[in-house]
């Protein structure tokens, strides 16, 4: 009996033993899976490339992400085995999607199926916010649950269609954007604005269509004006400007919708690019310049502080150093027909201390010195100095010659007749006598 008692007291222990180094080598679990994308007949596509997001929520702590292989399939090892979990999957592509409330130690393989969409990545912070709105719920028979659920299957409804919709997009608007293009090459850019109108129609938050909308506007409008100055026609270039004023239009809502879907992808503006690529938002930056400049020289009528604030974005990211120095008296223009006459001839003055020899620069500057000059007279000297310099240097081909040459000859007549004008007399001083 008592070798009995000793033999359960041995299993006993033993047993015990045996329980801590499995509790001891089991305190870890691998989470893995696989990501695919539903196609429009309903088959399954792996996901390369996808990214998966894996939280502990019961401590709060962010673990990482791993990425997809060729196959879909994705592996995360060593999570504490305790942990309550939440996994986000998001691809380019695709409508991101979740599970809450995993824990590995039940089940450790999580299988995730994407619909198209915008390829937005979803924040852990959305899902708080969703859990916290839904805390608290009332009893499912009462009429604010009702209500609740109802609002619930509403917003179910609305994802589902947004969801459909982004699918028929990711379909359509590629054909869309190939026809403008393709047309745009052909020089057709009658039919490559009616197609960039179409993809701006089907999605109003893409960037690329009006983009492609302003540099076809403002490759229409350039001959059209060109032919009408030489006609003569007034119509004609009425036409141009009317063209240049939307590739302007189109420039900035093409910048502002850049900004907003990289501000949703989690990128900054202004951000510099990676290194080996270039830039995307410069060149949406300098298309906008390039539609500001070409309605500065045709005279079509803009907001001039959306210029000079788009002009000086451009100069700032601009790198390459002639076409910032370009680029800059452009903006010494836009501060000048906004109004800030004192900032385009500070402007005019950096530019031409860096480069002297930059003869937009010394007419802007003697075209800002000359309107102080109506209240400063002592501006006037300068104004001529610099609009004398523009006429000797600038090539014979710029027909602004002529007329910064006659704005010479109007200033010198002003200084002129300033010199001849009378002064007003002072009342003499010294022994006067006081009436009493």
């Amino acid at each position: 009996m008592n070798r009995f008692r000793n033999l359960k007291r041995f299993v006993a222990a033993a047993l015990l033993v045996a329980a801590s180094a499995v509790a001891a080598s089991a305190q870890v679990q691998t989470i893995e899976g696989k990501v695919t994308l539903k196609q429009a007949d309903g088959t399954e596509v792996p996901v390369q490339g996808a990214t998966v997001e894996i939280f502990r929520t019961d401590v709060t702590q962010k673990l990482g992400s791993v990425k997809t292989d060729k196959s879909g399939k994705y592996v995360r090892v060593g999570l504490p085995l305790i942990g309550t979990y939440t996994i986000l999957v998001s691809a380019p592509g695709a409508t991101p999607n979740f599970q809450t409330g995993v824990r590995v130690a039940q089940r450790n393989t999580y299988d995730f199926s994407l619909t198209p969409g915008d390829g937005r990545v979803l924040k852990l912070e959305e899902l708080n916010k969703l859990a916290a709105s839904t805390a608290g719920a009332p009893p499912a028979d009462t009429e604010e649950a009702k209500k609740q659920a109802a609002a619930m299957a509403a917003e179910r409804e609305r994802i589902e269609k947004e969801n459909a919709r982004a699918a028929e997009l990711n379909v359509k608007l590629p054909d869309i954007l190939k026809a403008g293009n393709d047309a745009f090459m052909a020089k057709n850019y009658d039919l490559a604005v009616a197609k960039y109108n179409e993809g701006i129609a089907a999605d109003p938050e893409q960037s690329v269509f009006p983009r492609n909308k302003s540099v076809a506007l403002t490759n229409r409008a350039t001959p059209k004006y060109n032919a009408a100055v030489k006609a003569k026609d007034e119509a004609g270039k009425e036409a141009a400007r009317s063209d240049l004023k939307a590739a302007v239009e189109a420039a900035e809502k093409a910048v502002a919708n850049f900004r907003a879907n990289k501000a949703k992808s989690g990128g900054a503006a202004g951000a510099a690019a990676p290194a080996g690529k270039s830039n995307e938002e410069l060149g949406y930056l300098a298309d906008r310049y390039e539609a500001y400049r070409l309605a500065f020289l045709t005279l079509t009528p803009v907001d001039n502080d959306a210029a000079a604030k788009a002009i000086g974005e451009y100069v700032e990211m601009e790198t390459d150093a002639a076409k910032k120095n370009k680029a800059q008296a452009l903006l010494g223009e836009a501060l000048f027909n906004a109004g800030k006459v004192d900032e385009s001839v500070a402007k005019f003055r950096e530019i031409l201390a860096a480069n002297p020899n930059n003869v937009e620069a010394m007419r802007g500057l003697g075209i800002s010195l000359a309107a102080k000059g109506a209240e400063d007279p002592e501006m006037l000297p300068e104004a001529i100095k610099s609009l004398e310099q523009f006429v000797a240097k600038s090539p014979d081909t710029d027909t602004r010659k002529q007329e910064a040459a006659m704005m010479v000859e109007e200033l010198k007549g002003t200084i002129k007749e300033l010199a001849n004008k009378p002064q007003p007399t002072q009342p003499q001083r010294g022994n006067q006598r006081r009436r009493p």
